[in-house]
């Protein structure tokens, strides 16, 4: 069974939105719930100020750990590095320790069940959301899982979770095998950026001009999502799906205000509206629905809002809203027992993209230059959409211009890089370092 809500204008849309977040993060007991959070590449630790901020937040009034790994992705990030598998492969060990640990915190009655409202929250940042996924496909096949009651998952910023990654395919750069996301009983949050080139690439890749905006979006669009308030998404782009064997997973597409083109690029403001109608049709979720297909997501949405909205008593839903060279090969022990007041309250400001520039500003001025005004680049006379060009291969494509030419973006950006925001050290922020 799928079921699937967007674009359908509900009035209840809010409320929906709130009932699922609630069910993911609040508790009745804070102090055995915990929240487990493994960072991107390059983020081997992160500290609690800034996971506390993860979300807008979500996670402030539960007992947060940083999931140690050693965030290496080889040879992007140094020749002698681990590769990404290699990373993943010791990320999976130590987030499945921890797990274990935090579901042993869990409170218990006198007759050994768990106490209603306490659970486990895991959340996977960018590269460290497909740690998250491969252990997803671990309790899938385990017979021993723990119940979806007590556990519960959110990725942000996914790479694997796109319309592209539609069938498994191994990458030999990264020593690491990308498939689609596993289908599991656990509910599942799903935070992507809109046109972050690392998690949103566009679909339909042979829209030139969605790709150069992706790319820039991979600058300005992957980090800030990780710190995105939730409960501020449009109803429109929140989607629940729920699976064959009864996993509902809520989607977020986090809306970027203003074009990662023109950001890069300030002097393309006047034309924002027009790339804007072009950069869109490359995203198949923006094509009209099928004639009937909006008055089936109407009838369907209230039961599902009902279901959902059951798990939460009386608390409102609080708004759930890369670089570390040594590998860490130990499971992390220590735990936050408290939650941290002092907060950042501006984690993500606007990145130095003057070394960016010049990859992408040839390519763009010739994009902008030749790009059709009549849109058929997408579409044929009749209005329909192209299909890929004959023969082309689509996910070597979209790995190329993401891994060469947006990797080529982020080292060249040699201030206020994701490290700057994700490995805080304890002396700037005047309080201890959770491992």
């Amino acid at each position: 069974m799928k079921i699937g809500v967007r674009k359908a204008g509900l009035a209840c849309g809010a409320a929906f939105a709130s009932a699922v977040l609630a069910a993911s993060t609040a508790t009745s007991a804070w102090g055995s719930s915990s929240a487990l959070v493994i960072g991107g590449i390059a983020t081997s630790s992160m500290h609690d100020v800034v996971m506390g901020q993860v979300l807008g937040g979500a996670l402030k009034n539960q007992q947060r750990v940083s999931v140690n790994w050693p965030a290496e992705a080889a040879p992007w990030t140094g020749k002698d590095d681990l590769t990404l598998g290699a990373s993943i492969d010791i990320g999976i060990t130590n987030l499945n320790a921890q797990i274990d640990a935090a579901l042993g915190r869990l409170g218990k009655d006198a007759n050994g069940n768990y106490v209603d409202g306490e659970k486990v929250t895991v959340v996977g940042l960018s590269a460290g959301s497909l740690v998250v996924n491969e252990v997803l496909r671990q309790l899938a096949a385990d017979a021993d899982a723990p119940d979806k009651d007590q556990i519960t998952f959110i990725v942000v910023a996914d790479s694997s979770r796109q319309k592209l990654i539609n069938r498994t395919r191994y990458n030999s750069k990264f020593d690491y095998t990308y498939q689609p996301a596993p289908e599991t009983e656990y509910d599942i949050v799903v935070v992507t950026g809109e046109y972050d080139g690392l998690a949103d690439f566009p679909d339909r890749w042979w829209n030139a001009l969605a790709v150069a905006n992706a790319i820039a979006g991979s600058i300005y669009v992957h980090v800030p999502v990780m710190f995105a308030d939730l409960s501020k998404v449009p109803a429109e782009n929140i989607t629940v799906d729920v699976n064959s064997k009864g996993g509902t997973t809520t989607s977020y597409l986090v809306p970027t205000a203003k074009l990662p083109l023109v950001q890069l690029f300030p002097s393309l403001a006047a034309k924002e509206a027009e790339l804007k109608a072009k950069i869109d049709k490359a995203y198949s979720r923006n094509d009209a629905p099928p004639a009937g297909a909006l008055s089936t997501l109407v009838a369907a949405a209230p039961a599902v809002v009902a279901d959902q909205a059951a798990v939460v008593e009386e608390s409102p839903a609080e708004a759930v809203a890369e670089p570390v060279e040594q590998a860490v090969t130990e499971p992390v022990e220590q735990a936050v027992t408290e939650p941290v007041e002092q907060a950042v309250t501006e984690p993500v400001e606007q990145a130095d993209t003057d070394g960016a520039t010049p990859v992408l500003e040839e390519v763009v001025e010739e994009v902008v230059e030749e790009a059709p005004d009549d849109d058929t680049d997408v579409t044929d006379a009749d209005g329909e959409q192209t299909p890929a060009p004959e023969g082309a291969d689509v996910p070597v494509v979209a790995d190329d211009a993401v891994e060469s030419a947006g990797a080529d973006l982020t080292e060249s950006t040699e201030t206020e890089s994701p490290s700057d925001y994700l490995s805080i050290d304890a002396e700037s922020a005047g309080t201890p370092e959770s491992e």
